[in-house]
């Protein structure tokens, strides 16, 4: 997934704020925290994300989360990082913290997940090879330009992955702007446009010999 924005200055207790039924989220005092995307959907569940880097150790942020929520929080390991979660009403709080330059940092992220749609279909609505697996499909629609990303996987080179989307995408009213190559059989990128819409696909093939392509749309 490509990344996105990453940081201002936090005091001592500020909230998260999107929209009034997002949960609030406390951070403790001497850190540093900015909004990396005030609501996206991932996955088909609406989520927003923020990150941080704070001067308190990765012990001292989970000890913070655990009392601010009485004890209702559970910690997981993930390698080096420690993950906090936590259920209020129908969002799902995690926090993911790893020790860093004498203090921490880490990612927050809240999921709305008692708005769940029943039938997600990831990618629903581009072109996709057979057999593609398509792992990631995350849109930013409140951005001052909405896009949307889609991330999958094929057996298909790259270069015959950019046979297919070319076909694909010109049948559906997209030109490629002049852009479009592949520096080596192991990469290639494409540009397109139609309307005020822009998509940019990128395939590359990976060390387990599966290609992976991300497609990214502006003004989907």
């Amino acid at each position: 997934m490509p990344s996105k924005k990453w940081f201002a200055l936090a005091l001592a207790w500020p909230l998260i704020v999107a929209a009034a039924s997002w949960p609030k989220v406390p951070v403790p005092e001497a850190t540093q925290s900015t909004m990396v995307a005030r609501r996206m959907i991932f996955n088909g569940l609406d989520m927003q994300a923020r990150m941080f880097r704070s001067q308190k150790s990765q012990a001292e942020i989970i000890d913070f989360y655990r009392k601010a929520w009485h004890g209702k929080a559970v910690v997981n390991p993930m390698g080096e990082a420690k993950v906090i979660g936590h259920r209020e009403g129908d969002y799902y709080i995690t926090i993911k913290v790893s020790d860093y330059a004498g203090g921490s940092k880490g990612e927050i992220g809240i999921v709305d997940v008692g708005d769940a749609p029943k039938h997600f279909e990831p990618g629903k609505g581009l072109p996709r090879p057979m057999g593609s697996k398509v792992f990631n499909d995350i849109r930013y629609p409140d951005d001052p330009v909405p896009a949307r990303t889609v991330a999958m996987t094929n057996t298909l080179s790259p270069l015959q992955n950019a046979g297919y989307f070319r076909e694909r995408l010109e049948g559906d009213g997209w030109k490629p702007d002049g852009r479009q190559r592949c520096t080596d059989p192991d990469a290639c990128v494409q540009h397109y446009s139609r309307g005020d819409s822009h998509l940019t696909l990128v395939a590359e093939r990976g060390r387990s010999g599966y290609s992976k392509v991300i497609i990214n749309v502006q003004r989907p």
